[in-house]
Formats: structure tokens, C-alpha cells, sequence
């Protein structure tokens, strides 16, 4: 099993190059490093709370610890069972999958700079890129088993949640922002006013490219179609109550200073059954997946032995 893994060291081991060798778990004799488990951790925090680790509170620190903890436990107990089925990630899809994120840096010495201060050397992150590869084949093969949905289970989805079949109003708009607070506030309210003086509907993409601080100027300042709840309260007040064509008053968000044009707008209505389909499809098919993933887990957790050490 070891050199069919690569590598000198075997799976239940660390290299001298990992710094974090701290084990918090073991999984059948595999061990779940610290390292793994800060990492995932700070995936958690931002994904449940939009904190770092450092800012949850006690409760929050359990919480975020143990849903990170049982997804490193369910991913090692993946990766067993792929590899007794025959089933692993060749080394040509890990080369890629590396070359992908060293492609965002500068080169592959400031990627492998940044692997080390994160307390990884290159073949313990080999070895994670292996295994993750892995254990997404193996999850693949798994819910092959999973049926689609009958229409009758999408009709009755769609009768049972009236309301989440409401398709909300929405608003196309173009906006600028002329970004500035504290100190700058006054100049950029200066520049909004004297832009507004001489604006026009017809110039409004153009200016938008020209003086706008948001990246949508690119796109002459277009969001494109949103609803309520996507945009800070004062700029989504403005932009609902504003008729399609109308050129709007400034108004002021924690960004600065926008002037909005309205393109158009959609009423609320309800989705037909052959609008809302494919969605409740999707919901469907997703909610069977992971019940039967959480099921399988749960037997192979079950026959394994799991040892949490922290």
C-alpha cells in the first residue's frame, strides 16, 4: 500500500519537513495532524461565522473544532476504503491539480515558501493533494448509485413549499461609486455632485468606465439583475423605489458615494412547475446524495477504529 502511495514515508507518519506533527486523531492507525485540522478549521470559521479561528467565541471555537474534525475523520475513512476498492488518484491528476494553485503565485518557490510557513513540506502536500483527489473519485463512484428523481417526488416538492416557488422582484440597474470616507469623504462627495450635474442616461455607461471605483466599471457599471438582501440597505432602498430609466439622487453607503440608473425591473411571481424543475431536480438528487454519503459513513465509522486524541 505504501509504494503504491509514493513516497518514503508511510501513510501513518510524517516527514521531517512537517512542522505541525502534533496527531489530534487517528483513523485505523492513520493519523490526522494538527496542521489538517487548523487548516480546515479556517475554512469552517469563515464558511459558518465570516471570522478568523482567533475571533470565535468558546461556543463557536467547539463548534467550528468538531465539524472539522469529523470531516477530516470522514475523509480518511474515504480514503481507506478507496484504496481497498483499487481506487486511487494517478499521479498525473495530482501534478495537475498542484499546478493549478502554483499557478497563482508568482512562481513555484513563494508557493513552496508559503506550503513551509504553513508547516507542510512538499511531499506531505503531495500526499493531502493524493488523497483529496482520491477521495472525490471514490465519492463519485459511490453516488452513481443514486437514482434521479421520479416527477412525482418534483411535483410534490413543488406543492409542499408554495412560497419558496415565489420568484422574488429584482432590479437590473448600473451604478458609479466615487469611493471615499473618513477624511476623503468630502472630496469624493465634491466629485459625485459635480459629476451628477452633467450626467446624462445616455453617457451613464460610458462615465461609469471613466470614473467609477467599483469593479464594475468594466462593465459600464452594470450588476446586472439582484434582490433585496444583496445589496447594503441604503443603495437597495434607492434603487427599488427608482423608476426603469430614471437617473437617480446620490446616495451614500460604508463604500461612498453612488449615483444608480435603473435598466429595469422584474414583479415578484410564481415560478411555473416546468420553471421551478430543474432546481427542485438538483435539491432532490443533492439531499439524496448526502444521505446516503452521511449513511455509508456512519458503517464505515462504524467497523473502523477511530481515536481522537485532542
Amino acid at each position: 500500500m505504501c509504494a503504491a502511495l509514493g513516497g518514503s514515508a508511510p501513510i501513518n507518519s510524517f516527514t521531517k519537513g512537517d512542522l505541525s506533527v502534533e496527531t489530534v486523531a487517528k483513523v485505523n492507525g492513520r493519523p490526522i495532524s494538527r496542521n489538517e485540522l487548523d487548516s480546515t478549521m479556517r475554512v469552517y470559521a469563515q464558511q459558518m461565522h465570516h471570522k478568523a479561528v482567533e475571533q470565535l467565541s468558546v461556543d463557536q471555537f467547539q463548534e467550528v473544532q468538531d465539524m472539522a474534525l469529523e470531516k477530516l475523520i470522514a475523509r480518511a475513512l474515504i480514503f481507506q476504503a478507496a484504496l481497498a476498492a483499487g481506487i486511487l488518484a494517478s499521479e498525473e491528476s495530482v501534478e495537475e491539480e498542484k499546478n493549478k494553485l502554483i499557478a497563482s503565485f508568482a512562481n513555484a518557490e513563494e508557493f513552496y515558501a508559503n506550503l513551509e510557513k504553513a508547516g507542510m513540506s512538499p511531499e506531505f502536500y503531495h500526499r493531502m493533494v493524493r488523497e483529496d483527489l482520491t477521495v472525490n473519485l471514490m465519492t463519485a463512484e459511490k453516488l452513481k448509485a443514486v437514482p434521479e428523481p421520479q416527477a412525482q417526488e418534483v411535483e410534490k416538492l413543488y406543492q409542499r413549499y408554495p412560497r419558496k416557488m415565489i420568484e422574488p422582484e429584482k432590479v437590473h440597474a448600473r451604478h458609479i461609486l466615487i469611493a471615499g470616507q473618513g477624511d476623503e469623504r468630502d472630496a469624493a462627495l465634491s466629485r459625485i455632485r459635480e459629476l451628477r450635474a452633467r450626467l446624462s442616461v445616455a453617457d451613464f455607461a460610458s462615465l461609469a468606465r471613466e470614473h467609477s471605483d467599483c469593479p464594475s466599471a468594466q462593465a459600464g457599471g452594470d450588476l446586472g439583475y439582484f434582490s433585496r438582501g444583496q445589496m447594503v440597505d441604503s443603495f437597495e432602498n434607492a434603487a427599488f423605489q427608482q423608476r426603469p430609466g430614471e437617473l437617480g439622487e446620490i446616495v451614500e453607503t460604508p463604500y461612498g458615494f453612488h449615483l444608480i440608473l435603473v435598466l429595469d425591473k422584474t414583479p415578484e411571481r410564481r415560478l411555473s412547475l416546468e420553471e421551478a424543475e430543474g432546481r427542485l431536480r438538483a435539491f432532490l438528487k443533492e439531499e439524496a446524495e448526502v444521505n446516503l454519503l452521511k449513511q455509508w459513513v456512519g458503517e464505515l465509522r462504524r467497523e473502523a477504529d477511530v481515536r481522537i486524541l485532542t
